[in-house]
C-alpha cells in the first residue's frame, strides 16, 4: 500500500488533540501555537508551558528540511525540551540531523488514522541561554524581575535591551526560565479564543 504524503495541518491538528488530551485537564498548564522566538527569527509550532518549555517543531512530508538547522540552533537557546514531528519521508533525516536531546515523533498512517509514534524521546536541553529566553519577557515582566531583587532604580525608561541585560547579570538561568513560563502562561490565559 502507498503511504499518503501527510500534510502540517493534518499533523498539526493530531499533536495538538494529544497534546490537549495529555494536559488538557491540568489549569497550570498552557499550549501555544506559533510561539515566536529570538525577537520573532522563528516560531515554534506548538509548545507546552508548565514546569518546563517544550517546544514542538512539525515537518510533514511535504516539508523541507532546508530550515531545520536554524530552528534547532534557536530552539536550543530557548526551550527546556523539543520534539520534531515527521512523516515518513523525513524520518530517516531526523534520526541524523537533530540533537540527541531533540525527541522525534513519527506521524503516520494506520488503520485507525493518523497516528504518533515516539521514536526518541526528549531530554534536558544541555545548552539554554539566558539572554535568548529573558527576550521572551515584556518590558514590564523584566522590571518586575528587577525589583524582586532590589535592582530597578536606574532601569526604569531604559530600552528593553538593556534591562534585559541586567536580568542576565543578576538572575540566575531557572530565575529567568521561571518567570518566562508564568508571564506565558499568564498571557495565554488572557487571550480570547476565537
Amino acid at each position: 500500500m502507498k503511504s499518503i504524503a501527510l500534510g502540517d495541518s493534518e499533523i498539526r491538528s493530531v499533536l495538538r488533540a494529544r497534546l490537549s488530551q495529555k494536559h488538557g485537564q491540568q489549569s497550570r498548564i498552557v499550549i501555544i501555537e506559533e510561539l515566536g522566538l529570538c525577537r520573532g527569527q522563528v516560531r515554534v509550532d506548538l509548545s507546552v508551558v508548565n514546569g518546563l518549555l517544550h517546544g514542538y517543531e512539525i515537518k510533514s512530508d511535504r516539508d523541507s528540511f532546508r530550515r531545520l538547522r536554524g530552528q534547532v540552533e534557536l530552539y536550543g537557546k530557548v526551550l527546556d525540551r523539543a520534539t520534531l514531528v515527521v512523516g515518513e519521508r523525513h524520518l530517516d533525516e531526523a534520526l541524523d540531523n537533530v540533537p540527541e536531546w531533540w525527541g522525534i515523533l513519527l506521524a503516520h498512517q494506520s488503520a485507525k488514522g493518523l497516528q504518533l509514534k515516539t521514536m526518541r524521546s526528549p531530554r534536558s536541553n544541555p545548552k539554554k541561554d539566558p539572554r535568548a529566553l529573558v527576550e521572551l519577557l515584556w518590558l514590564d515582566d523584566a522590571l518586575a524581575l528587577l525589583e524582586k531583587r532590589d535592582a530597578a532604580r536606574g532601569f526604569r525608561g531604559k530600552a528593553r535591551w538593556i534591562v534585559w541585560d541586567r536580568v542576565c547579570e543578576i538572575c540566575s538561568l531557572n530565575e529567568i526560565a521561571r518567570a518566562v513560563r508564568i508571564q506565558l502562561k499568564a498571557r495565554a490565559k488572557k487571550r480570547v479564543p476565537v
